[in-house]
């Protein structure tokens, strides 16, 4: 998310040994923790104490995400390089591998709508599923109208380069036409953070955001709790409203376990690459910026200009009999070795980071084949283990909008009857290969009698498939029954009316045979 808050700052690069700028070793954002307490009796003099505290750990949270921020931006440790040998040649070469690794996570974790989907159709609470397809599709089109897909893009952004994002639902504090009776914010993660109890449970105590006005030095902290929402201005309380729907409304999202940027744990091989490719820039002007030496001669100051201008010079052998010498000092790297380096370090940051190769596929062209080749593979199995996580924090935010409809007095009764069980997070990626096969598995499973809320989604063709099922139900009940209408007079051997089919006899035909059998002989 963009913000006006001046971050442009590099103070932990350090020039170390040859002047080689080191970033600084970081380990993920830190969970910000508060010994539990019963929130109805926290006084404002109590959550002050509690703001002000946990400020200081978010600033630590905040400054490691500041400069993950600028070094995504480009602001690198190779621009703070210092060259003590020939200072004047020390080209620096940035490959903003952190933009290349956060943009492939975003459009390929985030690419395609993150929809709500129907759980299930029969569960133990015996709800109509008809119904529960027209709660979950309206929830969807509440999302859709929120501009929902676009503000995960907005705040994918903040999880993959600074390991957390925050995003709020909030009653709408103006009339409007819209259907959704509520906001969709994302907040940003540099002034944004949540305090949770010191517990088993770990839930949360406290969310908090906040402005800080550079004109007037004046810092606008907003904090909520279960109960309250207080305003403080100065490190005073200005106002406190009560907190109508009894759920803090600021969700956190975490890139993993350990909160970490997506390129946070490549950063050293990064810093390796573009001093690697630096230097070999730096090999070639020096090749051709080569120091003249000369030996057993010397030279005027016309002859310098001669030299340099006429690009030759001539020289005798002295009267001792010195043999006069001019030629240039050059070392050159080894470009192959140096390849194999950087190829190297290349491949390992590719693997580490969860990012394909960009090498033709082998085995085969075909959908599958690329799936399996080149780190695809990988790369599905790094989304897969992102999704339950941030699925966890999805359903806490379907949490806040249950609490919005419930307190909304136009919404009708049978959507705030809603509930989390009733919904499942669906991601969708890979639509757009394989499609007769996968097309094929879907008419399978439908037709072995596969609910089609489960088979449409196990095929992934569609972005929203609560919608899809909807609007082909009634199609798909037709054709099923059609077909099995059709089947039980194909397994009728008589076909009703005694007439064999496919040389088959019926029973009436045996009931004929049998009476024929039976009349007296004449």
């Amino acid at each position: 998310m963009a913000d006006n808050t001046n971050t442009n700052t590099n103070e932990n690069t350090e020039s170390q040994g040859v002047g080689v700028a080191q970033s600084p070793i970081f380990t993920g954002r830190k969970t910000i923790y508060w010994d539990p307490v019963d929130e109805a009796k926290l006084s404002d003099i109590d959550v002050l104490y509690i703001v002000e505290q946990t400020m200081i750990e978010h600033e630590i949270n905040r400054d490691e995400m500041v400069y993950l921020r600028n070094y995504e931006r480009g602001d690198q440790p190779i621009f703070y390089r210092v060259k003590d040998i020939r200072p004047e040649i020390n080209t620096k070469v940035l490959s903003n591998y952190a933009k290349m690794i956060t943009d492939f996570n975003i459009g390929y974790e985030f690419g395609s709508p993150i929809m709500f989907v129907q759980r299930a159709s029969d569960d133990f609470t015996k709800a109509d599923p008809n119904q529960d397809d027209k709660r979950v599709s309206t929830l969807n089109e509440m999302m859709w109208e929120q501009g929902k897909v676009g503000k995960d893009i907005e705040m994918a952004h903040d999880i993959k380069t600074t390991g957390l994002g925050y995003m709020m639902a909030y009653p709408k504090l103006e009339d409007s036409e819209d259907i959704a009776p509520f906001d969709l914010l994302v907040l940003n993660p540099l002034n944004t953070y949540v305090v949770r109890k010191n517990d088993a449970y770990k839930r949360k105590l406290m969310g908090v955001t906040y402005s800080f006005n550079e004109r007037t030095q004046v810092k606008r902290i907003t904090a909520y709790t279960r109960f309250w929402i207080y305003s403080i201005v100065g490190g005073v309380v200005v106002s406190k409203v009560p907190n109508i729907l009894k759920i803090i409304p600021i969700v956190e999202f975490r890139n993993d376990a350990n909160k970490m940027a997506c390129f946070e744990a490549v950063i050293p091989l990064m810093d390796a690459l573009n001093i690697a490719n630096s230097d070999r820039v730096n090999d070639l002007a020096q090749y051709v910026q080569a120091i003249l030496w000369l030996h057993n001669c010397e030279i005027d100051e016309k002859q310098q200009r001669e030299l340099r201008d006429g690009g030759f010079i001539q020289t005798t052998s002295t009267a001792e009999g010195k043999e006069a010498k001019v030629t240039y000092v050059t070392a050159s790297l080894n470009q192959a070795e140096t390849q194999a380096l950087t190829d190297d370090l290349y491949n390992r940051m590719l693997e580490i980071a969860g990012v394909p190769g960009r090498d033709s596929a082998a085995g085969g062209n075909t959908g599958a084949a690329i799936l399996l080749s080149n780190g695809w593979q990988l790369a599905e199995t790094k989304a897969k283990t992102m999704e339950p996580i941030f699925s966890e924090s999805e359903m806490e935010l379907l949490d806040v909008i249950i609490a919005i409809l419930r307190n909304t007095s136009e919404i009708p009764e049978e959507l705030k009857q809603l509930k989390r069980s009733d919904v499942l997070v669906k991601f969708s990626r890979n639509k757009t290969y394989d499609l007769v096969s996968r097309t094929s598995a879907l008419s399978n499973l439908i037709n072995i009698g596969i609910d089609p809320h489960h088979a449409i989604p196990a095929v992934d063709i569609f972005d929203d498939n609560q919608q899809v099922v909807l609007d082909s139900l009634e199609m798909i009940n037709a054709l099923l029954l059609a077909k099995t209408q059709k089947q039980d007079s194909s397994a009728d051997p008589s076909n009703g009316n005694g007439t064999p089919v496919d040389g088959v006899k019926g029973a009436n035909d045996y009931n004929a045979e049998q009476n024929r059998e039976n009349e007296p002989a004449e």
